[in-house]
């Protein structure tokens, strides 16, 4: 598989992801959960598990829970550009959990971002990727990823000055 095609199918995991989670966050905030939320949150739960492990499975090159490296072949090593590319700069590190609270200012911040700006800002700020292949990634030009990136800034900006709880 060529690295534009991980790249992108780690894209598409990750926004599966987020879309699973804002579903379980949907479940969660209901005051009395019936027999079928409680299912569905435990469907839910599962999922999430699985598209993180393969998601790390992806950008690792290794199986998750191997021990002692005996899962390198090279049926499933990434190519070290690829990791790069994915990763720049630093190294391959396991994501760390946010707590309520950083999660909360997150949210806080991201709000009043469009999808389409949140996608942008996502990918150039936080993955790393270059405003090229962000915009074949989104289907959109060049420009536009340019434009849709110093909107979200802008915003980010505007929400930090004008909340009690962001500080710069």
């Amino acid at each position: 598989m060529s690295d534009t095609n991980m790249r992108t199918l780690i894209f598409e995991y990750k926004q599966s992801l987020r879309a699973l989670k804002e579903m379980k966050a949907a479940i969660e905030v209901k005051e009395e959960l019936t027999e079928l939320d409680l299912q569905d949150k435990t469907l839910i739960n599962s999922m999430i598990n699985e598209m993180e492990f393969v998601i790390q499975w992806m950008m690792s090159g290794r199986y998750p829970d191997a021990r002692r490296g005996a899962d390198r072949s090279g049926a499933y090593t990434l190519d070290p550009k690829l990791l790069e590319a994915v990763v720049p700069n630093r190294a391959v590190i396991e994501e760390r959990k946010l707590t309520a609270d950083e999660q909360w200012l997150l949210d806080d911040v991201l709000g009043d971002l469009t999808k389409r700006e949140r996608d942008v800002f996502t990918l150039i700020r936080a993955e790393g990727l270059s405003y090229e292949y962000t915009a074949e990634l989104l289907g959109i030009s060049k420009s536009s990823v340019q434009t849709y990136l110093e909107r979200a800034e802008h915003k980010i900006e505007n929400r930090k000055n004008g909340s009690l709880f962001l500080v710069s």
